[in-house]
């Protein structure tokens, strides 16, 4: 059985927490915004422990697509918008987020049982696997081609200069 929202829960929780067929009041928080620092990213269930232990990479540069990388796989990075409204509403353990809880009215959240939300995201990163992109690696390789014998001509050349 899901547990019944708490009254002095007005975070996300409340929502999370919410029955079929009931509702809850939401308002926007005193720091509502853009908040461009968040960004929601659609993830697939395999690459959440991946994320959450910080073995991903972004990369790409400034005129390119950016992809994330794990240590097998690499994904392009899209950004898909949404018609829908999504709602931002903070944990309620996020003190930044708490300590501010009354509205431009001056009523206090907590005591209403209202969420508030800190930003409407207006769509999500999506991920889509794809094919490493070698090209540059294969630029950088080119460059300077290995050739065979070149190892022993650098060992000698190190073993003469210690021996001077």
């Amino acid at each position: 059985m899901m547990e019944q929202p708490q009254p002095d829960r007005r975070g996300a929780e409340a929502v999370l927490n919410l029955q079929p067929s009931s509702s809850i009041s939401i308002a926007y928080h005193p720091l509502f915004g853009p908040h461009d620092d968040l960004i929601l990213l659609e993830l697939d269930g395999k690459l959440l422990p991946d994320v959450l232990q910080q073995r991903i990479t972004l990369r790409g540069q400034p005129d390119e697509d950016a992809v994330l990388c794990t240590g097998s796989k690499t994904y392009a990075v899209k950004f898909v918008g949404t018609s829908n409204s999504v709602l931002l509403i903070p944990p309620s353990d996020q003190p930044e987020f708490c300590e501010n809880s009354l509205d431009s009215d001056g009523k206090d959240h907590d005591k209403q049982g209202v969420v508030s939300v800190i930003k409407v995201a207006l769509g999500s990163m999506e991920l889509v696997e794809v094919a490493p992109r070698l090209d540059k690696l294969k630029l950088l390789l080119s460059a300077n081609p290995y050739r065979f014998g070149e190892e022993i001509e650098m060992d000698d050349l190190k073993r003469r200069i210690w021996r001077r």
